[in-house]
Protein backbone atom coordinates (compact mmCIF):
# COMPACT_ATOMS: atom_id res chain seq x y z
CA UNK A 1 0.00 0.00 0.00
CA UNK A 2 1.13 3.69 -0.67
CA UNK A 3 0.15 5.97 1.69
CA UNK A 4 1.58 9.16 0.46
CA UNK A 5 -0.48 7.92 -2.88
CA UNK A 6 -3.85 8.30 -1.27
CA UNK A 7 -3.03 11.26 0.71
CA UNK A 8 -2.26 13.28 -2.18
CA UNK A 9 -5.19 12.22 -3.77
CA UNK A 10 -6.85 12.96 -1.19
CA UNK A 11 -5.73 16.63 -0.82
CA UNK A 12 -6.61 17.18 -3.85
CA UNK A 13 -10.50 15.95 -2.97
CA UNK A 14 -10.31 18.02 0.02
CA UNK A 15 -9.35 15.02 2.53
CA UNK A 16 -11.70 12.99 0.85
CA UNK A 17 -11.12 9.52 -1.35
CA UNK A 18 -13.16 6.66 -2.28
CA UNK A 19 -13.10 2.83 -1.34
CA UNK A 20 -11.94 2.05 -4.57
CA UNK A 21 -9.52 4.64 -4.62
CA UNK A 22 -7.83 3.59 -1.43
CA UNK A 23 -7.81 -0.08 -3.25
CA UNK A 24 -6.30 2.03 -6.20
CA UNK A 25 -3.39 2.75 -3.67
CA UNK A 26 -3.04 -1.07 -2.53
CA UNK A 27 -5.12 -0.98 0.68
CA UNK A 28 -6.94 -4.65 0.68
CA UNK A 29 -10.72 -5.05 2.06
CA UNK A 30 -9.56 -5.69 5.13
CA UNK A 31 -6.94 -2.72 5.98
CA UNK A 32 -10.23 -0.19 4.48
CA UNK A 33 -12.46 -1.97 7.49
CA UNK A 34 -10.44 -1.97 9.89
CA UNK A 35 -9.15 1.80 9.59
CA UNK A 36 -12.94 2.76 9.29
CA UNK A 37 -14.25 0.77 12.09
CA UNK A 38 -11.25 2.19 14.32
CA UNK A 39 -11.78 5.66 13.41
CA UNK A 40 -8.28 6.21 11.70
CA UNK A 41 -10.80 7.15 8.80
CA UNK A 42 -14.06 8.73 9.11
CA UNK A 43 -17.50 7.33 6.81
CA UNK A 44 -18.66 10.69 5.18
CA UNK A 45 -21.31 9.28 2.29
CA UNK A 46 -21.70 5.91 0.42
CA UNK A 47 -18.26 4.35 -0.37
CA UNK A 48 -16.85 8.03 0.31
CA UNK A 49 -13.90 8.11 3.46
CA UNK A 50 -12.01 11.17 4.68
CA UNK A 51 -9.15 11.40 6.41
CA UNK A 52 -8.25 12.08 10.39
CA UNK A 53 -9.25 15.77 10.79
CA UNK A 54 -11.58 16.60 7.99
CA UNK A 55 -14.64 18.27 9.18
CA UNK A 56 -17.46 16.47 7.75
CA UNK A 57 -19.69 19.61 6.50
CA UNK A 58 -22.37 20.23 4.45
CA UNK A 59 -19.88 20.99 2.13
CA UNK A 60 -17.56 17.98 2.52
CA UNK A 61 -21.28 15.79 2.05
CA UNK A 62 -21.75 17.75 -1.33
CA UNK A 63 -18.05 16.88 -2.61
CA UNK A 64 -18.40 13.48 -1.17
CA UNK A 65 -21.65 12.91 -2.96
CA UNK A 66 -20.11 13.83 -6.46
CA UNK A 67 -17.45 11.06 -5.47
CA UNK A 68 -19.99 8.23 -4.61
CA UNK A 69 -22.75 9.59 -7.15
CA UNK A 70 -21.55 11.95 -10.09
CA UNK A 71 -23.63 14.59 -11.68
CA UNK A 72 -24.14 18.07 -10.40
CA UNK A 73 -24.45 19.83 -7.59
CA UNK A 74 -28.04 21.18 -7.44
CA UNK A 75 -30.51 23.22 -5.27
CA UNK A 76 -28.84 23.82 -1.70
CA UNK A 77 -25.28 22.46 -2.54
CA UNK A 78 -25.23 24.86 -5.76
CA UNK A 79 -26.23 27.48 -3.69
CA UNK A 80 -23.53 26.72 -1.17
CA UNK A 81 -20.81 26.89 -4.00
CA UNK A 82 -22.23 30.34 -5.42
CA UNK A 83 -21.97 31.51 -1.74
CA UNK A 84 -26.03 31.89 -1.56
CA UNK A 85 -27.26 31.65 1.49
CA UNK A 86 -29.83 28.92 1.47
CA UNK A 87 -31.65 27.32 4.63
CA UNK A 88 -31.45 23.68 3.86
CA UNK A 89 -28.21 21.74 4.48
CA UNK A 90 -29.21 18.85 2.39
CA UNK A 91 -27.22 17.28 -0.06
CA UNK A 92 -28.67 18.04 -3.76
CA UNK A 93 -27.52 16.77 -6.89
CA UNK A 94 -28.91 17.04 -10.61
CA UNK A 95 -28.49 13.49 -12.49
CA UNK A 96 -29.58 11.84 -15.28
CA UNK A 97 -33.32 10.36 -15.94
CA UNK A 98 -32.42 6.83 -15.09
CA UNK A 99 -30.13 7.44 -12.09
CA UNK A 100 -30.86 5.55 -8.65
CA UNK A 101 -28.02 5.13 -6.75
CA UNK A 102 -28.39 2.74 -3.37
CA UNK A 103 -26.75 6.29 -1.17
CA UNK A 104 -28.83 7.51 1.46
CA UNK A 105 -30.04 10.93 2.46
CA UNK A 106 -29.38 12.58 -1.15
CA UNK A 107 -31.72 14.44 -2.57
CA UNK A 108 -31.86 14.02 -6.38
CA UNK A 109 -33.32 16.02 -9.37
CA UNK A 110 -33.56 14.19 -12.01
CA UNK A 111 -34.70 16.46 -14.87
CA UNK A 112 -31.95 17.13 -17.60
CA UNK A 113 -29.77 19.94 -17.65
CA UNK A 114 -29.17 22.20 -20.44
CA UNK A 115 -25.95 22.94 -21.48
CA UNK A 116 -26.74 27.00 -20.54
CA UNK A 117 -26.97 25.95 -17.05
CA UNK A 118 -23.63 23.39 -16.45
CA UNK A 119 -21.12 25.82 -14.92
CA UNK A 120 -17.79 24.46 -12.67
CA UNK A 121 -17.04 26.21 -9.67
CA UNK A 122 -14.55 26.11 -7.15
CA UNK A 123 -13.19 23.48 -9.46
CA UNK A 124 -16.70 21.42 -9.13
CA UNK A 125 -19.72 20.82 -11.50
CA UNK A 126 -22.60 22.83 -10.73
CA UNK A 127 -26.02 24.36 -11.97
CA UNK A 128 -26.52 28.08 -12.89
CA UNK A 129 -26.91 30.25 -10.79
CA UNK A 130 -30.60 30.91 -12.16
CA UNK A 131 -31.11 27.06 -12.36
CA UNK A 132 -30.06 26.66 -8.80
CA UNK A 133 -32.27 29.36 -7.19
CA UNK A 134 -35.20 28.17 -8.85
CA UNK A 135 -34.41 24.24 -8.06
CA UNK A 136 -33.44 25.53 -3.96
CA UNK A 137 -37.19 27.04 -4.58
CA UNK A 138 -38.86 23.69 -5.25
CA UNK A 139 -37.46 22.10 -2.22
CA UNK A 140 -38.32 25.03 0.26
CA UNK A 141 -41.32 25.66 2.06
CA UNK A 142 -43.66 28.86 1.32
CA UNK A 143 -42.19 31.59 3.57
CA UNK A 144 -38.33 30.76 3.30
CA UNK A 145 -38.80 30.27 -0.45
CA UNK A 146 -40.57 33.19 -1.39
CA UNK A 147 -37.60 35.03 0.91
CA UNK A 148 -34.99 33.49 -1.09
CA UNK A 149 -36.75 34.79 -4.44
CA UNK A 150 -36.62 38.30 -3.07
CA UNK A 151 -33.41 38.14 -2.09
CA UNK A 152 -32.41 37.11 -4.99
CA UNK A 153 -33.99 39.45 -7.50
CA UNK A 154 -32.62 42.24 -5.10
CA UNK A 155 -29.40 41.13 -5.59
CA UNK A 156 -29.59 40.32 -8.80
CA UNK A 157 -28.61 37.04 -8.88
CA UNK A 158 -32.10 36.50 -11.29
CA UNK A 159 -34.43 39.09 -12.92
CA UNK A 160 -38.08 38.09 -12.59
CA UNK A 161 -38.40 37.31 -16.42
CA UNK A 162 -35.82 34.94 -16.00
CA UNK A 163 -37.79 33.37 -13.13
CA UNK A 164 -40.69 33.47 -14.90
CA UNK A 165 -39.16 32.11 -18.42
CA UNK A 166 -37.51 28.63 -16.07
CA UNK A 167 -41.17 28.28 -14.81
CA UNK A 168 -42.74 28.19 -18.20
CA UNK A 169 -40.11 26.10 -19.53
CA UNK A 170 -40.53 23.52 -16.69
CA UNK A 171 -44.46 23.06 -17.29
CA UNK A 172 -45.66 19.88 -16.96
CA UNK A 173 -42.52 19.12 -14.09
CA UNK A 174 -43.97 18.18 -11.09
CA UNK A 175 -44.20 21.25 -8.65
CA UNK A 176 -44.25 24.16 -11.06
CA UNK A 177 -47.96 25.05 -10.22
CA UNK A 178 -46.78 25.72 -6.98
CA UNK A 179 -44.19 27.77 -8.48
CA UNK A 180 -46.63 29.30 -10.38
CA UNK A 181 -48.21 30.46 -7.60
CA UNK A 182 -45.00 31.74 -5.69
CA UNK A 183 -44.24 34.23 -8.69
CA UNK A 184 -47.64 35.90 -8.18
CA UNK A 185 -47.01 36.30 -4.63
CA UNK A 186 -44.07 38.39 -5.74
CA UNK A 187 -46.10 40.30 -7.99
CA UNK A 188 -48.81 41.12 -5.56
CA UNK A 189 -46.96 44.64 -4.71
CA UNK A 190 -45.99 43.60 -1.75
CA UNK A 191 -43.15 45.60 -0.63
CA UNK A 192 -40.86 43.95 2.28
CA UNK A 193 -40.32 40.96 3.76
CA UNK A 194 -43.09 41.38 6.44
CA UNK A 195 -45.37 42.11 4.06
CA UNK A 196 -44.65 39.53 1.65
CA UNK A 197 -45.25 36.95 4.73
CA UNK A 198 -48.47 38.34 5.54
CA UNK A 199 -49.03 38.14 1.67
CA UNK A 200 -48.28 34.34 1.92
CA UNK A 201 -50.42 34.15 5.66
CA UNK A 202 -53.67 35.52 3.95
CA UNK A 203 -53.56 33.33 1.33
CA UNK A 204 -52.79 29.90 2.86
CA UNK A 205 -56.04 31.25 5.42
CA UNK A 206 -58.07 31.79 1.80
CA UNK A 207 -58.23 35.68 3.42
CA UNK A 208 -59.38 37.21 0.17
CA UNK A 209 -60.40 40.78 -0.71
CA UNK A 210 -57.25 42.82 -0.06
CA UNK A 211 -54.41 45.28 -2.01
CA UNK A 212 -50.61 45.21 -1.66
CA UNK A 213 -49.39 48.92 -1.08
CA UNK A 214 -52.92 50.61 -1.74
CA UNK A 215 -53.04 54.61 -1.67
CA UNK A 216 -55.49 55.87 0.72
CA UNK A 217 -57.00 59.63 0.54
CA UNK A 218 -59.24 61.71 2.74
CA UNK A 219 -60.79 64.78 2.10
CA UNK A 220 -56.74 67.07 2.81
CA UNK A 221 -55.28 64.82 0.34
CA UNK A 222 -53.01 61.31 0.35
CA UNK A 223 -52.92 59.72 3.76
CA UNK A 224 -50.46 57.43 2.47
CA UNK A 225 -49.67 53.88 0.93
CA UNK A 226 -51.29 50.89 3.11
CA UNK A 227 -49.42 47.89 3.25
CA UNK A 228 -52.73 45.29 2.83
CA UNK A 229 -55.89 47.57 2.33
CA UNK A 230 -59.27 45.59 2.39
CA UNK A 231 -61.12 48.27 0.57
CA UNK A 232 -64.28 47.40 0.82
CA UNK A 233 -64.28 47.21 4.15
CA UNK A 234 -62.24 50.28 4.95
CA UNK A 235 -59.92 47.97 6.89
CA UNK A 236 -56.31 48.58 6.51
CA UNK A 237 -52.85 46.12 7.82
CA UNK A 238 -50.08 47.75 8.74
CA UNK A 239 -46.74 45.64 8.92
CA UNK A 240 -43.88 46.61 11.23
CA UNK A 241 -40.36 45.31 10.22
CA UNK A 242 -37.35 44.76 11.53
CA UNK A 243 -35.99 48.12 12.66
CA UNK A 244 -39.64 49.95 12.92
CA UNK A 245 -39.49 53.05 14.93
CA UNK A 246 -35.78 53.66 14.86
CA UNK A 247 -36.20 57.06 14.92
CA UNK A 248 -38.35 59.26 17.02
CA UNK A 249 -39.66 61.18 13.79
CA UNK A 250 -40.84 57.77 12.10
CA UNK A 251 -42.54 57.27 15.42
CA UNK A 252 -44.54 60.42 15.06
CA UNK A 253 -45.32 60.43 11.39
CA UNK A 254 -46.91 57.10 11.68
CA UNK A 255 -48.90 57.83 14.07
CA UNK A 256 -49.83 61.03 12.49
CA UNK A 257 -50.93 58.81 9.40
CA UNK A 258 -52.63 56.70 11.79
CA UNK A 259 -54.84 59.49 13.30
CA UNK A 260 -56.14 60.63 10.01
CA UNK A 261 -57.24 57.21 8.85
CA UNK A 262 -58.98 56.62 11.81
CA UNK A 263 -60.53 60.14 11.19
CA UNK A 264 -61.60 58.90 7.82
CA UNK A 265 -63.16 55.93 8.71
CA UNK A 266 -60.78 53.50 8.20
CA UNK A 267 -59.99 50.90 10.95
CA UNK A 268 -56.20 50.03 11.65
CA UNK A 269 -54.57 47.15 12.43
CA UNK A 270 -51.29 46.76 13.52
CA UNK A 271 -48.79 43.80 13.04
CA UNK A 272 -45.46 43.48 14.09
CA UNK A 273 -42.25 40.85 12.83
CA UNK A 274 -42.79 38.52 15.51
CA UNK A 275 -46.81 38.32 15.04
CA UNK A 276 -46.39 37.55 11.00
CA UNK A 277 -43.35 34.97 11.69
CA UNK A 278 -43.94 33.54 15.16
CA UNK A 279 -47.83 34.14 15.68
CA UNK A 280 -49.48 33.50 12.23
CA UNK A 281 -52.56 31.83 13.42
CA UNK A 282 -53.02 34.80 15.70
CA UNK A 283 -53.03 37.01 12.98
CA UNK A 284 -54.93 35.25 10.56
CA UNK A 285 -57.77 34.46 13.13
CA UNK A 286 -57.53 38.68 14.42
CA UNK A 287 -58.44 39.80 10.68
CA UNK A 288 -60.45 37.24 9.90
CA UNK A 289 -62.87 38.16 13.16
CA UNK A 290 -62.71 41.78 12.22
CA UNK A 291 -63.94 40.76 8.48
CA UNK A 292 -66.81 39.28 9.36
CA UNK A 293 -67.73 41.96 12.14
CA UNK A 294 -67.69 44.59 9.65
CA UNK A 295 -68.95 42.88 6.48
Amino acid sequence: MNDGSLRRLADAQDGLFTRAQATACGYSAYQIRQRTRSGAWQHVLGQVLALPGVSVTPAARDRAALLAVGGLLAGPSAARRWGIWVPDDRTCLAVPVGCHPRVGNLVLIRVPVAAVDRRVRGGLPVTSVGRTIVDCVRLLPDTPAVDMLDRAMRERRITFDDLCGRVRDDLGRAGTPRLVRLIRLLGSGARSAAERRAVVLLRNARINGWVANMPIYDDAGLIGVGDLVFAEVKLVVELDGWAYHSARADFERDRSRQNRLVAAGWTVLRFTWRDVTQRPDHVAATIRGLLARTR
